[in-house]
């Protein structure tokens, strides 16, 4: 049977396999003795069905969704510590009920309403006898949505995610089966295979972020696997966010998907919100370059005088994410992959201070003291804008203020992230500076938030960085209470006055026919396919990619940061229309390519 646990002999071992699908053997004669490789009679069938055929079924679907194979997707979806301890975990097969009904409705509104909504729909749920399944994209948002969700239910509410022990993991698993009530599961994408048939709706909270797309093979996306996982079980989708993707938006606009309650397209705030132009006019004399304004300065002066808190935004990591030489203008890059490097400043043994260049590509450090590659020329200079740089801007100016930095270069794990926040919370007259890995962490409202740097975000070719920044400085402006700030060189931009005035309606408008106009998604299903390795050996593939995958067009480039001749990169891609995807033809063709190409879906970048 679909989704049963069998134990399969190999060599001298038994391993688990699941069972996918089970034919008559008198009717597969001629073709099990045509296999080119042995099999054995299996003399004790012991099947244990732990999977729905729902769910196989699901993970079928998502695997052609993805040019990717069924094992791999269940290795995704399914935790190995249930396959380890499927002897010892029970699941009886239930008639699905018939009061659960399949329909995606959206939820467009800021954290406050969206979540007044949820519990509303909890309670709905429960009242049906029906549980409820909140998919979130990351670890922390799973634990600041079980403290605002929980309240009254705690005994009913459970939490999944990665990082629970093998022992915790199936534990929950068993207690959610056997649990008689409804339920209520706040857990990650890969949790979505417990076979809890009473489910009536699956939430996708935070819908918008990356973080749903999965950076390894088979590169799937959670998202998606929620859609067709709640097609299959025949419940209800919902898609919840401050601001929804410009795809989905777009869905709804054209009649596939409904409003769960009226969508949100104009966010409030209680902040002061003001926009900095930080370019030097033209007719100044000595053209200074300054990191902080002086409007940021004043915030910041008076929220130490009336102990209030302030955090700083900064697009990049490091003093400066771009240094140059002045002379011939050209770029200091890695040594290995010829990724533009950072700047940093590093304390070496004996706790002295020394500038490195660090590669975020590949991860090379060199000392700073060199130079140009090209010219010889010493005098580099560094450009933009770096959180460091910003950290140690502020320390000088307010010699007595509590400064903390948090970025994926100055703590590493989640425990110090969750450190960093708490002392900061816990400091009055305080500044964080931070990155865009800060957000995540920040879940209380903080009086003051300024965006010190975001310009270069608008150097990346990426069709989908406005949708990013506009993003951004809506999550900033919903966590600032009295002032928000945005600093930039890039005044004119539309999408700071949308961001500031909260209007969605016109960014979405703006997005949707910029995207039109050049046919970008969601007029278009990408797909990508990437391969690395040496520079000629990686072209001569993927022209043979290109005779395999004809009469389909591969138009084949470079990545935007290709590396070196032995580590380059090259991609290739694939269009198909809107809704044209999945084309058996061309799934067939992409599935009998090499294991060596990586094969993405709806890239969420073309770089």
């Amino acid at each position: 049977m679909k989704g049963s646990i069998v134990s399969v002999p190999i060599r001298n071992k038994k391993v688990f396999g699941i069972v996918l699908d089970s034919q008559n053997a008198e009717e597969k004669k001629i073709d099990l003795k045509n296999l080119t490789y042995q099999i054995k009679k299996v003399s004790n069938i012991n099947a244990r069905r732990l999977f729905s055929e729902n769910f196989m079924e699901s993970a079928r679907e998502i695997a052609d969704y993805y040019a990717g194979n069924i094992s791999s997707v269940l290795f995704t979806l399914i935790p190995n510590t249930i396959l380890e301890q499927s002897e010892k975990i029970n699941f009886e097969p239930k008639e699905k009920r018939s009061d659960i009904f399949h329909e995606v409705t959206l939820l467009q509104a800021n954290n406050e309403e969206r979540y007044a909504t949820y519990k509303s729909l909890i309670r709905e749920e429960f009242a049906r006898s029906h549980s409820i399944f909140f998919c979130m994209p990351t670890t922390e948002d799973l634990k600041n949505a079980k403290n605002s969700l929980e309240k009254g239910i705690e005994k009913y509410t459970y939490v999944l995610h990665s990082g629970l022990t093998k022992k915790e993991i199936a534990k929950l698993w068993q207690e959610i089966l056997n649990e008689t009530h409804p339920v209520l599961i706040i857990a990650t994408g890969q949790f979505l295979s417990l076979p809890r048939q009473d489910i009536g709706t699956i939430v996708v909270e935070k819908e918008s972020s990356r973080a749903y797309k999965m950076i390894s093979r088979p590169f799937i996306d959670m998202r998606k696997v929620a859609e067709i996982v709640s097609k299959k079980n025949n419940c209800r989708l919902v898609l919840g966010d401050t601001l929804l993707r410009v795809e989905t938006l777009w869905e709804e606009k054209n009649g596939a998907y409904a409003q769960l309650s009226p969508l949100k397209f104009r966010s409030l705030t209680t902040s002061r919100c003001t926009l900095v132009d930080m370019k030097i006019p033209k007719d100044q004399k000595k053209k200074e370059f300054t990191i902080l304004g002086d409007e940021l300065k004043k915030m910041i002066t008076e929220a130490k005088e009336n102990n209030e808190q302030t955090f700083l935004f900064c697009g990049r990591k490091g003093l400066s994410p771009v240094t140059a030489c002045d002379d011939c203008g050209t770029v200091v890059t890695c040594n290995n992959c010829k990724s533009p490097v950072v700047l940093y400043n590093k304390k070496t043994s004996g706790d002295i201070q020394k500038n490195l260049f660090v590669c975020h590509h590949c991860g090379e450090r060199r000392d700073a003291s060199e130079l140009c590659s090209y010219c010889n020329g010493w005098r580099l200079t560094t450009l933009g804008i770096g959180s460091e740089r910003v950290y140690e801007e502020v320390k000088t100016i307010f010699p007595d203020t509590n400064v903390f930095i948090l970025d994926k270069e100055h703590v590493t794990t989640q425990k110090q992230m969750q450190k960093v926040v708490e002392e900061f919370y816990a400091s009055p007259g305080s500044v964080l500076v931070g990155t865009e890995m800060a957000l995540g962490y920040l879940n209380k409202k903080i009086e003051n938030v300024a965006v010190v740097s975001i310009d270069s975000f608008f150097a990346i070719p990426d069709f989908r960085i406005n949708e990013k920044i506009f993003h951004i400085l809506l999550d900033l402006r919903d966590l600032s209470e009295h002032n928000f700030i945005i600093q930039t060189r890039q005044k004119n931009t539309k999408i700071f006055d949308e961001a500031l005035a909260g209007n969605l309606a016109d960014f979405y408008r703006d997005e949707i026919d910029d995207r039109k106009l050049v046919g970008y998604p969601p007029f278009t299903t990408y797909i990508k396919l990437t391969l690395e390795g040496d520079k000629n050996a990686i072209r001569k593939e993927m022209e043979k990619a290109k005779e395999i995958l004809a009469p389909f067009e591969l138009f084949v480039f470079d990545a935007w940061n290709p590396g070196a001749d032995k580590k380059f990169t090259i991609h290739g891609l694939v269009s198909q229309k809107r809704g044209e995807w999945v084309q058996t033809e061309l799934l067939q063709k992409l599935l009998s390519l090499p294991p060596f190409y990586m094969i993405k879906i709806d890239p969420d970048t073309l770089l």
